[in-house]
Parts: C-alpha cells; sequence; structure tokens
C-alpha cells in the first residue's frame, strides 16, 4: 500500500538530518529519499530540493506571496516573478501542487485579467504560459472564470502569440478532464476554430487549434463513468470536416499533413460523416499517397483513414 506524506514532514527530516547529524543538504535530501523510499511513500507531489536559504518557505511559495503582493504594481517586477514561478513549475508536479495550495491560480488570473483589459500583450502573453505551467498535470484549478476568459481571449485577441499561448491553455485544462472538457466545449468556440483554421502562415497556431479539437474528444478520464466525447466528435465533425479536408488538400506534405489526418480520423464518429469527406476527400487522399510515397507514417495514416 502506497503511503502518503506532507511537505511539512518531508521539510522536517531533512532539517534533522543537517542538525542532528551534520550532513550537507545534498546528503540530508539524499538520505531522506532513500528513507521514504524504503518506506514506500509516495513522494511524487513532494518538492525534494528544499530550500534551505529562504526560512521555512520554498522558492515557489515565497514568489507566489510576492506575485500576490505586487499583483498590480510595476509590470517589470510582475514579469520577473512570473518567469520565476512558471520556471518553478516547469520542474515536476510537486513545485506545481506547491503553487496551486499556495494560491497561484487565482493569483495569475487575476493578473490575466487586469492586463486584458488594458491590452497588455506582453504580460499577458507571460501570464498565459504561466497557467500551463501551473495547471499542467492539475487541471482541476480551472473554474468558470477562467474558461470564460479564456472564451474573451479566444474571440476578441488578433495577436497570434497570444492566441497560441491561450490554445495551449486550453490543450493543459482538457486533458484528463472530462468537465473540463464539457464546460470549455459550452462557450460555444466552434466558429473561431474554425476560423483559426483558415489563418495563412502560421504553423505553430493551425497545429495548436487541431490538438484542441482533438482534446476535446478525448476520452481519457477514469473519474467519469460516461462523457461525451462522441457528441463533442459528432458536433465537431459537422462543422469543421470540410474545412478540415480543404485544409488537407493544401498541406499534403508532413508535418502538417499527419496532423490533418489525425484530427479528421477523430471526427469521423457517423456513417454520415464518413460519407462526407468520401464525397470530397478521396482524391485529396490520393494527393496525399502520391506526395508522400517513401513516408511510411505518413501511408499508414491515409490509408487508415
Amino acid at each position: 500500500m502506497v503511503r502518503i506524506i506532507s511537505q511539512d514532514t518531508y521539510d522536517e527530516v531533512v532539517r534533522e538530518n543537517i542538525d542532528e547529524f551534520d550532513m550537507s543538504p545534498e546528503e540530508a535530501i539524499k538520505e531522506a529519499i532513500t528513507q521514504f523510499e524504503a518506506q514506500g511513500v509516495d513522494l511524487s507531489n513532494i518538492i525534494k530540493d528544499l530550500s534551505l536559504g529562504s526560512g521555512d518557505n520554498h522558492l515557489v511559495s515565497t514568489t507566489v506571496e510576492k506575485l500576490r503582493e505586487i499583483s498590480n504594481g510595476n509590470e517589470e517586477e510582475l514579469l520577473k516573478e512570473l518567469e520565476v514561478l512558471t520556471n518553478e513549475c516547469k520542474k515536476d508536479l510537486a513545485h506545481r501542487v506547491r503553487a496551486g495550495k499556495d494560491g497561484a491560480y487565482n493569483i495569475l488570473l487575476s493578473i490575466l485579467e487586469s492586463s486584458y483589459s488594458q491590452d497588455n500583450q506582453r504580460l499577458m502573453t507571460k501570464v498565459l504560459y504561466g497557467l500551463i505551467a501551473l495547471m499542467d498535470g492539475q487541471p482541476d484549478l480551472l473554474d468558470s472564470k477562467g474558461a470564460d476568459l479564456m472564451k474573451r481571449i479566444l474571440n476578441n485577441t488578433k495577436n497570434d502569440d497570444i492566441l497560441l499561448a491561450n490554445l495551449k491553455w486550453i490543450n493543459v485544462c482538457c486533458l484528463k478532464h472530462e468537465m473540463n472538457r464539457q464546460r470549455i466545449f459550452a462557450l460555444n468556440i466552434i466558429d473561431k476554430l474554425k476560423s483559426l483554421l483558415k489563418v495563412q502562415g502560421n504553423t505553430k497556431l493551425l497545429s495548436e487549434t487541431l490538438q484542441v479539437i482533438r482534446r476535446l474528444t478525448l476520452d481519457d478520464d477514469i473519474r467519469m463513468a460516461f462523457g461525451k466525447a462522441h457528441e463533442h466528435a459528432r458536433e465537431l465533425g459537422i462543422y469543421l470536416l470540410e474545412t478540415l479536408t480543404n485544409l488537407l488538400a493544401e498541406n499534403t506534405k508532413p508535418p502538417l499533413v499527419s496532423e490533418l489526418m489525425l484530427t479528421i480520423a477523430t471526427l469521423l464518429v457517423r456513417n454520415e460523416l464518413c460519407a462526407k469527406v468520401a464525397e470530397s476527400g478521396n482524391n485529396v487522399l490520393f494527393t496525399v499517397l502520391a506526395d508522400n510515397y517513401d513516408n511510411a507514417t505518413v501511408i499508414h495514416q491515409a490509408n487508415k483513414l
């Protein structure tokens, strides 16, 4: 049976190794990890690199507190602390969980809302990547306020960098979280996704849009007995398959050709949708096969489709 300990318990053992056994910080941490793992303790949510130079708090906690204090303050200071928090959250899930418990989500959302109202695109981009780092692996943090802000940014922002970051945020929130998918899908973003599919000259933006479409059709949340993957795929297919088929005709070479075929295949959940693509897409698939005769992966995907 897997055992769980708190961050405070772990920190206390590390400090005890230092104070009572005269170990170096590195030795104390290594000894604590070995000790807990031998006892069958799960350390996946524990920050192992004890911040010995900052009192009782880890860097992630002190950074969240600084952001709370300066959330309406100097932009350069905000950007600096956001960079620190983002880097801390990228380290592992334990750092992200600690930041979440310290209230980082609400602080970041408040800063994002403020920068959105002021049309501060530089700050918006930085906050969005902070949210992406924070919520990777813990999409439960998303609430209705955050989802509504997602939609507003999606509908009203023309800056490609912000749109790309916003789509990445959506993708993180949709992974292994059925209620988030349903909440985001209920915001009626299909028209906006369709318009993004028509944006020319930005491969990254198109690729991220395709991933959002696929993530909205996932059925990977083990906490939910029944999801709406089929319903989402059917509705997305009705509105987007024609556009996707046209895009496939324009992008018959990697890397986009594989993503487009995968996305189209994800949406083919009913006979009438298959018939719709077969009617307009057969010639396209022959072109894809001809253009990629030496690429086994693309050929395999095209034959499956």
